[in-house]
């Protein structure tokens, strides 16, 4: 998917719901995977879209100060404010690994995470309430969760290994989905 596709889906996608569908020719195409080796790590991670999925799939390694390997959209603008939920349909093995949602570029600034549990590669489908995605700053829980403001200047969303261990895992998904489920007032 191109950047001006992104950025058509953040502007005009109906305020019911945005979906990234993944698969080739959908969504997921510029997806990028980042590993620990920015910071010295060794963990691995690769990413290849099939018909209808994106697999995320690779080994985290805690030597050399690693532990975790991600997949991240390119920077646009998304306001997720007028979402009440995010769904995603998905199948897993090995590692947990979580949903991010970005509103700064530096990593050292707080991010929201939706846990994504394995799911002994069963397909599953999951969802939470916007303003339950738990706050983190450097992988520790801050106690807070996403206000509408942060909901509102989301800049990215990705998956990350979420498990702070030693591993490989298999994270397939088919799309993540916002949506509105009541009328805000």
């Amino acid at each position: 998917m191109t950047i001006a596709l992104y950025l058509f889906l953040a502007i005009f996608s109906t305020p019911e719901e945005m979906v990234f569908d993944f698969g080739k020719g959908k969504s997921g195409e510029n997806w990028a995977v980042v590993n620990d080796g920015v910071m010295g790590g060794l963990s691995n991670g690769k990413a290849v879209l099939t018909d209808d999925s994106m697999v995320f799939s690779g080994t985290v390694s805690l030597e050399n100060n690693g532990g975790f390997t991600s997949l991240r959209a390119p920077y646009a603008r998304y306001d997720l404010s007028v979402y009440d939920q995010v769904e995603i349909k998905y199948k897993s093995s090995g590692l947990d690994c979580a949903l991010n949602v970005y509103q700064y570029q530096r990593f050292w600034r707080p991010n929201f995470k939706m846990p994504i549990a394995s799911s002994n590669d069963e397909w599953k489908t999951i969802s939470i309430n916007i303003n339950e995605l738990k706050e983190y700053r450097m992988g520790r829980v801050t106690g807070r969760t996403m206000s509408e403001g942060a909901a509102k200047n989301t800049i990215r969303l990705g998956f990350i290994t979420d498990s702070k261990k030693e591993g490989s895992f298999k994270l397939e998904v088919a799309y993540i989905k916002f949506s509105t489920i009541s009328e805000k007032s």
